[in-house]
């Protein structure tokens, strides 16, 4: 499973302090990608946390079809760091190796 923390910008003033991290979107190397996936891992499970806090306060404050979507949302992100978790296993699996497209 994946850590819970997650890397956030060290600058404390602004709008944007505190936020998320966000991986780098083109990895040079197998320990970068792994870097990379494991932390886009680690946004999604802090995204499905928050969404998961919301669910009771959208269903009293905005109603029921506010708290459906929400639901979806959740399950949505629930199921992109499932994805991302089997796809950093196939990624330490790699070991390195380069993958040849066929054809």
């Amino acid at each position: 499973m994946v850590e819970d923390s997650v890397p956030t910008t060290p600058d404390s003033r602004g709008p944007a302090a505190g936020s998320p991290v966000l991986p780098d979107a083109r990895p040079a190397s197998q320990r970068e990608l792994t870097a990379a996936i494991a932390d886009a891992a680690r946004l999604a499970c802090v995204l499905t946390d928050l969404l998961s806090t919301l669910r009771e306060p959208t269903k009293r404050l905005a109603g029921a079809g506010a708290a459906a979507s929400l639901e979806v949302a959740r399950r949505r992100s629930e199921e992109a760091l499932m994805e991302l978790e089997i796809a950093l296993g196939d990624v330490r699996a790699a070991g390195g190796r380069t993958i040849q497209p066929n054809g």
